[in-house]
């Protein structure tokens, strides 16, 4: 009995120690998260030290950051630490913030103010000092555009959040459409915070009743911009009452 209380003390003291070690590795590392809503895509990000005046390597890669976007990346604590943070959007606009310091933070890319042709030397300096990041995770959009191909006229369409439980009706005349007919197109957009957008934050389910009283269910509804093709029962191939196709941006 006694080796047995030996035995789980020094288990018990390895396990404080090490995670005392992880703590202490934590320390060192500072992970900034960036939301990208500056309209373009990100083509060039560095930490740039502000002492050697280093920046390393393009933290986007070849590929960029597209807009509303995202990446984590890291930072490494040493005495000192202050960096700047600069980026260059596939237009060219150049922007830079010059004292970030060792902090795990959310980091959006704002878009770059433009200068009206008859600004004021007051509105340049102002428009050209603005702090072109913030550290606020962003709202983002996405966009479900909704055709009907039921053969008949659609007279309730309702979207309702799993986790909050919230139902929107879609056809109603706050949004000035309280139908929809066979062909016709409608379209919605919902709001999410960025880092809550995923399969753990964000599901919907879609719901639409017809004039006959036919009833369509898609219970598992993910945040992107789609069109979702209202289906009738001959179209149907399956169980589910509807399909997708991409969206193009005009």
């Amino acid at each position: 009995m006694r080796n047995m209380k030996l035995f789980a003390l020094l288990l018990a003291l390895v396990m404080i120690f090490s995670c005392t070690a992880v703590l202490a590795e934590d320390e060192t590392i500072c992970t900034y998260t960036i939301y990208n809503i500056t309209g373009e895509t990100i083509k060039e990000l560095y930490l740039v030290d502000n002492v050697t005046g280093e920046k390393g390597e393009n933290l986007v890669g070849e590929n960029g950051l597209a807009n509303e976007a995202n990446i984590a990346i890291q930072g490494e604590n040493y005495d000192g630490y202050v960096k700047t943070l600069l980026f260059i959007t596939e237009s060219g606009a150049e922007s830079s913030f010059d004292t970030l310091h060792f902090e795990t933070v959310p980091i959006t890319l704002l878009p770059k103010n433009v200068i009206p042709d008859d600004a004021t030397q007051e509105e340049i300096d102002a428009l050209t000092s603005a702090t072109p990041i913030s550290f606020m995770v962003p709202f983002i959009s996405c966009e479900y555009t909704i055709c009907n191909q039921t053969g008949e006229t659609v007279k309730s369409i309702t979207f309702t959040d799993k986790y909050t439980g919230q139902v929107e009706e879609i056809l109603d005349e706050i949004y000035y459409q309280t139908e929809l007919k066979d062909g016709e197109t409608t379209s919605f957009v919902f709001d999410a915070k960025a880092d809550e957008t995923d399969k753990d934050h964000y599901e919907q389910s879609l719901k639409f009743v017809t004039e006959s009283g036919r009833e369509g269910e898609f219970a598992t509804l993910h945040f992107e911009t789609v069109t979702i093709n209202l289906l009738s029962q001959d179209a149907m191939t399956g169980a589910t009452p509807i399909s997708f196709s991409m969206t193009v941006d005009e």
